[in-house]
């Protein structure tokens, strides 16, 4: 969804020159889940091609907890970004579970920047994790959760 600032580019809050230029906000996010085929196949045959699925003696499918979920996004824009993550467990039916939710951004100058969170239940919302600039790379990983990373970019117009 593509919006347009009310204001001129120090509004962006990066540059604040030149005064009389417009900046347009354009809002991403990335979302990652770890361990998501385990509602699905829980019940699936034993031949089902997913890695989070097992098989036992008898032919019964287990269910592996241990897989992780990788996603990995650019930020571009023009200005500096600013990351908020909103992540919750992949499953709830798991109780006592510990998940993992790890948000690193490796800048243009290779400066790696990284927020982690460990925890068992509830659906959470962090704002303003980390700040970078455009150029950077965004590597989410997740261990029996959902993670999403929210951030906005901003050009100039």
């Amino acid at each position: 969804m593509t919006s347009f600032a009310q204001g001129p580019m120090h509004g962006c809050g990066c540059h604040p020159h030149p005064p009389i230029r417009y900046c347009r906000q354009e809002a991403k996010e990335l979302l990652v889940r770890g361990d998501k085929a385990l509602d699905f196949y829980a019940d699936a045959a034993p031949e089902a091609a997913n890695p989070l699925v097992g098989t036992e003696s008898g032919g019964k499918p287990t269910i592996t907890t241990g897989a992780a979920g990788i996603g990995e996004a650019i930020i571009g824009g023009g200005c500096c970004v600013q990351l908020s993550v909103e992540y919750m467990p992949a499953n709830l039916s798991l109780q006592d579970q510990d998940c993992l939710v790890l948000v690193e951004v490796t800048d243009s100058e290779r400066t790696i920047l990284s927020w982690t969170k460990q925890f068992k239940e509830g659906y959470h919302v962090k704002e303003c994790i980390i700040t970078t600039y455009p150029g950077a790379r965004l590597a989410v990983t997740v261990k029996r959760a959902i993670a999403r990373v929210r951030w906005c970019e901003i050009f100039s117009c």
